[in-house]
């Protein structure tokens, strides 16, 4: 009986325990700053004066979001995001690491994370070198440097200071934007603008495909923004490379499909939108 006792008493311990852990978890957004620890190679670079990236990184940031693959931060003057890249889920857990009788899985999963880096890092490249306008990126930093003679002060959600170290951090600046999901949900019973919307969101689309790019993002209306009235592509971790834009059909395909997420919203909050925006994709490739 008492060793029955012993064991219930454990067991509430450990839920407990395990309840406060992902309790925090939650509150906090799980952000830590070893999350955001670099494992990326050096790299010698100069930074372009005429971006003023010193300018924008001479304040202080607090937390906004999380996002799949980045720790969103917003600047005092309210202009601005930092997106740190969250290094860690590149990374097999811990106790795999350990267990060398799950050596096929763990070399599996290590090759599924190394290559989910690879193509995150390719996507940022991407948006950063060819996508600034559609994208409103104003700079990428994904190697370890020695050209930041700074630190950047963050606070997280309850308040609490952080000194980052810009030249060992994975980050992207871009200009902050409202959401799009929120101003289409402003929008839903204004006709008008929400066709100007859509046809935004199409021009900026059909302007990232015909440069040979496509975003491979299921959810294109929680991940876009709107900037100087402007719908642009916000998450920047699904740009891929695709040669065969150029066949008619399939850019066709390719606009058709990312729009699906769009068309759920119309068909579910102004119907008569889904319709308009297939006929502005067919009157867009319709010249190609």
């Amino acid at each position: 009986m008492k060793s029955v006792k012993i064991i219930l008493k454990t067991i509430l311990c450990v839920g407990l325990i395990l309840l406060f852990s992902k309790s925090w978890q939650l509150s906090t957004d799980g952000f830590r700053l070893d999350k955001l620890k670099s494992s990326l190679t050096d790299k010698n670079i100069a930074i372009d004066k005429s971006l003023k990236i010193d300018e924008i990184l001479d304040q202080k940031f607090k937390y906004l979001s999380k996002g799949c693959q980045t720790y969103v931060f917003v600047s005092e003057d309210n202009d601005y995001v930092i997106k740190f890249v969250r290094f860690h889920r590149y990374k097999i857990p811990l106790w795999l690491t350990v267990l060398d009788f799950f050596e096929a899985y763990k070399t599996k999963r290590q090759s599924y994370k190394d290559k989910l880096l690879k193509d995150s890092l390719q996507s940022y490249n991407i948006a950063n070198n060819f996508l600034k306008d559609e994208t409103a990126t104003i700079y990428v930093h994904l190697n370890r440097t020695s050209c930041f003679n700074n630190k950047l002060e963050i606070k997280d959600r309850f308040h609490r200071k952080y000194l980052i170290d810009l030249d060992r951090s994975g980050f992207i600046i871009q200009k902050k934007v409202k959401t799009f999901e929120n101003v289409l949900d402003i929008n839903k019973h204004n006709e008008i603008e929400l066709k100007r919307l859509a046809s935004s969101f199409i021009d900026t689309t059909f302007s990232i495909y015909k440069k040979g790019f496509i975003n491979d993002d299921y959810n294109c209306v929680k991940n876009s923004g709107i900037i100087d009235n402007r719908v642009i592509h916000t998450d920047l971790g699904s740009f891929l490379k695709k040669d065969e834009m150029v066949n008619k059909d399939i850019f066709k395909n390719e606009m058709i499909r990312f729009m699906r997420n769009f068309k759920k919203w119309s068909d579910k909050n102004a119907p008569f939108l889904s319709n308009y925006i297939d006929e502005e994709i067919k009157q867009k490739t319709v010249n190609l």
